[in-house]
């Protein structure tokens, strides 16, 4: 009995693990795919994929300033985690988010010095 219990067990846990994993997968088909999906109303062009902490920052309107289409004056900033089924924003996401709308976010020149040091402006 015991191994029959221990079995039933195992195949049911082994069940699961193959719908997680499968569950698991389409969530990062989906966040890798979503710039070409309708209702994606992003220039995939203008998309930067991160995957984390966010999948992506956007840089809307870019691509048009670029190519003369646009003006920079147009472009905007858009940060995106892209969820499936359920997902929820993690509390890291959440953070973020709630600095992005407090407007806690500013740019930041990197400059590297001839001794390969590095000077931060903005």
């Amino acid at each position: 009995r015991i191994k029959l219990a221990h079995g039933i067990a195992l195949k049911q846990a082994r069940a699961q693990s193959v719908k997680q994993s499968a569950s698991t997968l389409r969530g990062q088909i989906a966040e890798e795919m979503a710039p070409m999906l309708p209702g994606f109303d992003f220039e995939p062009s203008d998309c930067k994929f991160l995957g984390d902490p966010v999948d992506y920052v956007i840089f809307d309107g870019l691509s048009a300033a670029r190519n003369g289409d646009g003006d920079g004056e147009s472009l905007e900033i858009v940060f995106v985690d892209v969820k499936s089924g359920n997902a929820r924003l993690s509390e890291s996401q959440r953070a973020i988010q709630d600095a992005i709308k407090a407007g806690r976010v500013r740019f930041v020149t990197a400059r590297v010095k001839g001794d390969f040091s590095v000077e931060l402006k903005g």
